[in-house]
């Protein structure tokens, strides 16, 4: 098993690594959508992993990092990361739903309602 990725090959990984889809990798490359998914593809049989965009991650950075990890530990490390993403997505739009919220309540807050402009009309004259 041949894991010696090409220049292109490399740059479609960090691609990946980065949070990017196929699509996203082919802009930022200048390449078409069809070779990013070629690259993948051999990218896959070089590393002998599934089709899995999460075990590609897990592999490279083992590899660009030179650790040794079996694939039950790169599945492992792969859904902690994805836990952690999620929980930092899920408290952000919390914290903005939250946020709106008290902004809203701050601004009908500081309006004085009709009923009290009238009655202040009503006692002027």
């Amino acid at each position: 098993m041949d894991t010696e990725l090409t220049k292109a090959e490399k740059r479609i990984a960090a691609g990946y690594v980065d949070g990017l889809i196929g699509k996203e990798i082919a802009d930022r490359c200048g390449i078409s959508y069809n070779t990013v998914v070629s690259h993948t593809q051999h990218i896959y049989e070089k590393a002998g992993i599934r089709h899995s965009t999460n075990a590609l991650v897990a592999w490279f950075l083992a590899k660009v990092y030179d650790l040794d990890l079996g694939e039950l530990k790169r599945s492992i490390g792969a859904m902690a990361l994805l836990l952690l993403v999620s929980f930092q997505i899920a408290a952000t739009d919390f914290d903005n739903s939250f946020l709106r919220s008290a902004r809203a309540r701050r601004v009908e807050a500081r309006r004085p309602s009709r009923k009290t402009r009238r009655d202040e009309d009503t006692y002027q004259l």
